[in-house]
């Protein structure tokens, strides 16, 4: 079989196709396994976007489509950051020094803070770690930012200082160590508690990716000096790999998704005996780093590993999974220029529409590549669901149609199912249900449920939804 175009078995959801498996899926509801918030799943800018002859890119702000957008995602973080904020330079006027490319202005941050107000986000904003002198990060800028935003009456909920250390340009690599960047956080952290208006901002970070190997010395040095002593948030990124070693096989390969295990396990093994309390976020992720992997990231394909790691990182304990990004590059959620939704859109927005916040066990005797996680269902959302009601979403990379059944409730279910457009794990568009999402004449379009009855439900393979059971009568849900 040619992986690269995987003809998507055209089974009805409700109609048995010849090659099957049965499964069956079941919770535990005497107890709840963790829990998250309405801010769990968020969105990133690269910290590039913000100086760039202030057009970021494209993105226009003022678009109703763009506003439109980003408001169905709502509450939400944004996270600017990445390597270029490592050095950018803060101007209120804008006539300072600094090239367009290291230098963002007062009107600028205007554009940004009116923007994340009008649609409802918290900015999480990391600042310029590589300002420094004698040694130490140098805030005077920072601060002048923190002293702009506060006369403009700007609320940033959480501030980070630097963007993934492990990688600093020479001479910082030889320069900036672990014990170094805990006490530029302590110092960060003293002056948000003196300064009006950032006494109750967050401190978050240290924004690591090198958590083994040579390099992860910064991040093992950084918990064990004062640096564990400074955050309200853990925050690490992560990616399967790099966009070039990308393929469709990658996508659906239920060996990368567990690698997300490993790698959250080799945090918590540094991270938990220094600051065992401290909550864990994915503060930049996404499938292919590099700006994801072209025909790959920003298509259907996508949508397994960014629904398997909301799931894993839910059910293993994270507080927060940003992604990266909301705009600009391949693994962005819209288009660059047209800001027409990719197809990882309309699954986040799903996501937040539909998962609430309790996280539930699950049982099955499936394989690993029948991949089921479930929640206690989201209430207050536009299918007002009632307490008690339970969701699972489910991730099938099986190439053969999968039988599942629900013993444990009413047979009745609201199923929203995502499949591609056409038979190709690669297409541009998704559908729910059968029928193609599209935004037209600034509006999202209904995402209404399909109904089944029988308690059974064929999952024709490679795809991927969400399945409610509005009347699961769960006591834990309500």
């Amino acid at each position: 079989m040619n992986v690269r175009r995987v003809l998507v078995i055209l089974c009805s959801l409700y109609v048995h196709c010849i090659q099957s498996q049965s499964v069956s899926v079941n919770v535990d509801t005497d107890k709840e396994i963790g829990q998250i918030d309405d801010h769990f799943v968020g969105v990133t800018f690269d910290s590039t976007m913000l100086p760039i002859s202030a057009n970021w890119y494209g993105l226009d702000f003022r678009s109703p489509k763009v506003q439109t957008l980003a408001k169905a995602l709502s509450p939400c973080y944004l996270r600017i950051g990445g390597t270029p904020g490592d050095f950018m330079t803060f101007d209120p006027t804008g006539h300072g020094g600094g090239s367009a490319n290291s230098t963002y202005t007062g009107a600028m941050w205007d554009n940004l803070n009116g923007f994340v107000k009008t649609v409802g986000w918290d900015l999480v904003f990391a600042l310029n770690v590589l300002k420094r002198k004698h040694g130490q990060w140098d805030p005077t800028n920072a601060m002048e930012l923190m002293n702009y935003t506060n006369s403009r009456n700007y609320t940033i909920p959480a501030f980070e200082l630097g963007n993934e250390p492990a990688y600093f340009p020479e001479p910082f690599t030889d320069t900036v160590s672990g014990a170094q960047l805990g006490r530029d956080f302590v110092h960060l952290r003293a002056i948000l508690k003196s300064t009006p208006g950032f006494q109750s901002t967050l401190v978050i970070g240290p924004d690591v990716t090198a958590i083994s190997g040579p390099k992860s010395v910064l991040f093992k040095t950084f918990f064990e000096s004062d640096g564990r002593k400074a955050l309200d948030k853990i925050t690490f990124h992560h990616y399967y790999g790099f966009e070039g070693n990308a393929k469709v096989e990658t996508f659906i390969d239920p060996k990368v998704m567990d690698s997300l295990i490993t790698f959250i396990d080799i945090v918590r093994n540094v991270t938990t005996p220094a600051d065992p309390d401290t909550p864990l976020l994915l503060g930049e992720t996404s499938s292919f780093s590099g700006g994801g992997a072209p025909g790959l990231s920003d298509r259907y394909v996508a949508g397994f590993l960014w629904l398997d790691k909301l799931g894993i990182a839910a059910r293993i304990g994270l507080k927060g999974v940003l992604r990266q990004s909301y705009y600009g590059k391949n693994y962005s959620l819209i288009e660059m220029h047209t800001f027409e939704p990719y197809p990882d859109y309309w699954l986040t927005l799903l996501y937040k529409r539909l998962v609430g916040y309790k996280v539930l066990s699950v049982e099955t005797n499936s394989t690993n590549s029948f991949r089921v996680y479930a929640h206690c269902a989201k209430q207050e959302n536009l299918y007002n669901y009632k307490p008690g009601s339970v969701v699972f979403y489910i991730v099938n990379v099986n190439n053969y149609t999968t039988v599942v059944t629900f013993p444990q409730f009413k047979p009745n279910m609201d199923v929203f199912w995502l499949q591609p457009e056409f038979p190709d794990l690669t297409s541009r568009n998704v559908t729910l249900n059968g029928k193609r999402l599209d935004y037209i004449n600034n509006t999202i379009p209904d995402m209404p449920p399909e109904r089944a009855y029988g308690g059974t439900l064929n999952i024709p393979a490679y795809t991927f939804g969400f399945v409610v059971f509005p009347d699961a009568g769960v006591d834990i849900c309500k």
